[in-house]
């Protein structure tokens, strides 16, 4: 793969289209076909944001994942440590100048805005305090949905979406920590401070909250939509539970990735139930 494409982690950047676009429709529903330019627009700037904050984050962890992901594009020799931050700077750039020249409602650019500043402070500082480096993640991946939401002028119905994303998004740092502990020599992460099976306790009580705050959002919906719903957010919390379970049996990486999938799945049962 490219390098360059490599290092916006595309999957990643695809994701947040879908879920740009997911939003949308989970606060305007039929309505979004009223949206599309904003939508195209918001969601080609979300896409340059993610990516360019992945680079971003490929830059500053260039010495760790000499051991914890030597195939990156970085350590793997693919492209230099000035052209990785170069890049990011213009991709991050483009983003915020895609978002607010291209949508007249600046709504969506604030969130953008704020969610760069997060990412930077994230980057520079916060990463290396763990537990607040978590949050800021977190934070960032429930903004989606609110940015969202703002694209079609009307956040409200994606709160849902952020607590949720919130909450099990941090979950799911923790478990990545614990899965780079041995290689994060320079983060003072959660798991490096009180431990594994502390730091596993609290993830567990994040995605307790998580869920239990999954299913209050039933009340958002009536009929087919509600049994919709309800069917969809639970094999979304089956699947969490899965990930959690895999994470306390010392299968951290499975289990970061089943908190993830588990996260789409309940996008996936918003969009559905948006739709009946």
């Amino acid at each position: 793969m490219n390098p360059y494409i490599a290092l916006t982690r595309p999957g990643n950047v695809l994701l947040t289209a879908v879920a740009v676009v997911a939003g949308s429709y989970i606060a305007a529903g039929d309505d979004i076909l009223d949206f599309q330019v904003e939508i195209m627009i918001a969601s080609l700037a979300a896409m340059m944001l993610v990516g360019g904050g992945n680079a971003l984050n490929d830059y500053n962890d260039r010495e760790s994942d000499k051991e914890n992901h030597p195939n990156r594009p970085i350590p793997a020799g693919l492209i230099s440590a000035d052209e990785t931050l170069v890049y990011s700077r213009v991709l991050l750039s483009a983003g915020l100048l895609i978002v607010l020249f291209g949508l007249a409602n600046k709504l969506p650019f604030i969130i953008a805005l704020i969610g760069t500043v997060t990412l930077i402070s994230y980057e520079n500082k916060l990463k290396a305090l763990g537990l607040s480096g978590n949050i800021a993640v977190g934070f960032m991946s429930g903004a989606v949905f609110l940015y969202a939401g703002m694209v079609v002028s009307d956040p409200g119905p994606t709160l849902w979406m952020f607590g949720l994303a919130f909450l099990a998004t941090v979950a799911r740092e923790i478990v990545k920590d614990i899965q780079d502990l041995e290689g994060d020599t320079d983060r003072f992460t959660l798991p490096a401070r009180i431990g594994i099976a502390k730091s596993l306790f609290i993830t567990g009580i994040l995605l307790i909250v998580a869920w239990s705050l999954s299913f209050t959002a039933i009340t958002q919906f009536s009929g087919m939509a509600s049994n919709a719903y309800a069917i969809g957010v639970s094999i979304a919390n089956v699947v969490m539970l899965v990930g959690f379970q895999n994470a306390r049996n010392g299968d951290y990486f499975s289990g970061q990735k089943k908190i993830k999938q588990g996260m789409g799945v309940a996008m996936l049962a918003f969009i559905a139930a948006a739709g009946l």
